[in-house]
């Protein structure tokens, strides 16, 4: 395309209209969602709104993916293809109608694609290379259009009930894996217009009703916090296009009555315009546009492979009827050329102007809190150890935090400050800015471990919202440093949170007035642990460290009666000796404590309970072991001896052995199944009023 030249007619022209920002349909013909994010990211980052993964592999071909996802159903039988079929793939039937009802369909892979290609748009935001104000955007087929394109006619409707109810499980997986203000549905809606047109045939009478029901119906079940938008196709992804028709009105119709309809926001409308010379009557209808003010209207103006000078032939025409809209192609461009996407985009970017950048530009900024202190364990090399443990972020029974990471960030607000107590090696903080992106927040790391700081300064060291502090043991007074003996004098932070670790607290009531001396009045706290005794768990719920003790149990009975393990059982008839292991093990794995020890502590400190809630967290039993196994010569070490107890280690064969063992004992605990679940309890704290004794009291 002649960029140049675009260039110098937009710049030399002050009356020509410019639209306002881009909108992507959803396809892009590149090798992944990455190449799509950065590609939009470095060259319209600046245009657009929302953001689509590019549909590629599988999905690049819009609906054709879903062939095999109803074909591979036994209630069906293949019949050649109808004329005039979306594709030449065979029809789909049903065997015995009359067993409709058994027809049930499984993964349609939209959940799954939705939640991998947002596995690496969220990295991206929080680097940068996603504008902070995009959202993803996940656009969807209407469930009418895989089953008017694949099914015959005459079991269309059945098979309807059946594949609309697979849908809303895909989008119950979307709303699940991803942040509802990251998150954007477009439903992608073709087949519609070649029924209201009489080009595709219709099994309901109401043709018009039938269609705005069913749009109504899957909008509604959209949350207010995702942003809502439809695309409207003329029907480009077939073999044959369908005819054109006169004018844009059934799609102004359409619109105007999803607005009038629907009991929630709809935030964006994309029109495409008629490829022929036709568009200044084409958009007449536009003018009655009937829509709420939030709600943007792009229009398909830029026909991909052709001089930009039609495209500003029709955004002039449309400009004659439509106060402000924004530009886009009439379809998704998986079929394209993937030559034609850098002209395409350098296209967009040309016969655009920018949206409004709504960020306020405060840059957090730590003034006289040293980020990093000055303190050797900021330059010793990286721990082994420390890095094992980091590994746990992988594990599936993580997900305990997914609930805090979403009250952090709805707690958090810019220019105020979170103290991660016993934030380790940063798994919290690592997905917390997964979630708040580049929201100018102060986290203050604090955790007792030099190993794990020092994995986490690797982390985080390029971030400059992150700072580090760690808390020394105090050998004459026999404790660690409290939170506000490592942080300068009026030091105070607006949150605090504490995951996983609020059973390892020896001195928990100092802790906690600790605390409060470091938080403002009104700061929130929030607790989770796997390691409390909940009295509203479920049923065969685990406190997951109690599986250490239920470990010593089991092996001792192993060791007994396995002659591998014949050289560990003198130690079990040395009641001294076993007495020192378990000492050494209980003070790594603390025996649970009831909740109300814990809210009871809380309150005496002078903290508000808000609220105490729990979650069934899932475990992978060879996740767990792998975790354990890091801290082996505490859970097991009997078996071969223990640094911390004999001042050696055990011998390489040993701690072999020792690793065998746990394994065997978690495999007889668990009877062999891959999964145990465990009670998580999230707790909700609010600093009172007043400040304390030793409180600081700078003004912000």
């Amino acid at each position: 395309m002649c960029a140049s030249r675009l260039r110098v007619r937009i710049e030399n022209s002050g009356e020509d209209y410019v639209p306002l920002g881009v909108h992507l349909v959803g396809s892009v013909p590149l090798r992944s969602a990455e190449e799509v994010f950065r590609l939009v990211g470095e060259r319209l980052g600046d245009r657009v709104r929302r953001v689509p993964d590019g549909e590629t592999g599988p999905r690049a071909d819009w609906i054709v993916w879903q062939y095999p996802v109803l074909s591979s159903r036994p209630q069906f039988e293949v019949a050649p293809p109808a004329p005039g079929s979306y594709r030449a793939l065979p029809r789909l039937r049903l065997r015995a109608p009359e067993e409709a009802g058994e027809l049930r369909f499984g993964s349609l892979g939209y959940g799954e694609a939705a939640a991998g290609s947002y596995g690496t748009f969220a990295p991206l935001k929080r680097d940068g290379v996603v504008p902070p104000a995009c959202r993803f955007q996940v656009s969807l087929p209407t469930p009418l259009a895989p089953v008017s394109a694949f099914v015959a006619v005459e079991d269309q409707a059945l098979v309807e009930q059946a594949y609309e109810a697979a849908m809303m499980s895909e989008l119950e997986q979307i709303f699940d894996a991803i942040p509802h203000d990251q998150l954007a549905i477009q439903w992608d809606t073709n087949v519609e217009f070649g029924m209201l047109d009489g080009d595709l045939p219709v099994w309901f009478p109401d043709v018009k009703g039938g269609i705005l029901e069913r749009l109504i119906r899957i909008s509604r079940v959209v949350p207010p916090e995702v942003e809502l938008g439809f695309h409207f196709c003329l029907g480009h992804d077939e073999q044959a296009e369908r005819h054109v028709p006169p004018d844009a009105g059934r799609m102004v119709e359409i619109g105007n009555s999803l607005a009038a309809s629907l009991d929630r926001p709809l935030n964006w409308v994309h029109l495409p315009l008629a490829r022929d010379d036709s568009a200044a009557e084409f958009v007449v209808p536009l003018a009655s546009l009937r829509l709420h003010p939030e709600t943007e209207v792009y229009l398909g103006a830029l026909q991909p492979g052709e001089d930009v000078e039609p495209a500003r032939a029709r955004i002039d025409a449309a400009h004659g009827v439509v106060a402000e809209f924004g530009l886009a192609t009439p379809c998704g461009w998986g079929r394209l050329p993937p030559r034609l996407v850098p002209e395409l985009v350098a296209a967009h970017a040309e016969l655009t102007r920018p949206v409004a950048d709504t960020r306020s530009g405060f840059v957090f900024d730590w003034g006289e809190v040293d980020r990093i202190p000055d303190e050797d364990w900021v330059t010793r090399p990286v721990d082994a150890f420390g890095l094992h443990y980091d590994t746990v972020e992988n594990h599936g029974w993580y997900r305990n935090l997914d609930l805090t990471v979403e009250q952090l960030a709805g707690d958090l607000a810019e220019g105020q400050i979170l103290i991660d107590y016993s934030g380790g090696t940063g798994i919290l903080l690592d997905r917390l800015r997964l979630r708040i992106f580049d929201r100018q927040v102060g986290m203050l790391v604090v955790d007792s471990s030099p190993k794990f700081l020092r994995v986490a300064l690797d982390r985080f060291r390029p971030d400059p919202r992150v700072a580090f502090r760690r808390l020394r043991y105090l050998k004459e007074e026999k404790r660690l440093q409290y939170v506000d003996e490592v942080v300068p004098r009026g030091f105070h932070a607006d949150a605090l949170v504490s995951t996983n670790a609020i059973h390892l607290y020896d001195e928990l009531e100092n802790t906690l007035r600790a605390w409060t001396r470091v938080l403002r009045p009104g700061a929130k706290v929030r607790i989770n642990s796997g390691n409390l005794r909940n009295p509203r768990a479920g049923e065969n719920e685990w406190i997951i460290d109690e599986t250490v003790y239920v470990v010593h149990e089991v092996a001792t009975g192993i060791v007994r009666t396995d002659d591998r393990y014949a050289p560990y059982r003198s130690v079990l008839e040395d009641e001294e000796r076993l007495r020192a292991y378990l000492d050494y093990r209980d003070r790594v794995f603390l025996a649970p404590r009831p909740l109300d020890y814990y809210v009871g502590a809380l309150e005496t400190a002078g903290f508000e309970l808000d609220e105490v809630t729990e979650r069934t967290i899932e475990a992978d039993v060879e996740e767990w072991y792998a975790f354990l196994a890091a801290y082996a010569d505490a859970v097991l070490g009997w078996v071969g001896g223990s640094a911390k107890v004999d001042g050696a280690a055990a011998s390489a064969a040993a701690a072999e052995d020792r690793l065998r063992l746990l394994h065997d004992s978690l495999t007889v605990i668990f009877g062999g199944r891959a999964t145990f679940r465990c009670c998580w309890t999230y707790i909700t704290a609010t600093r009172g009023g007043g400040f304390v004794e030793g409180a600081s009291r700078r003004p912000r």
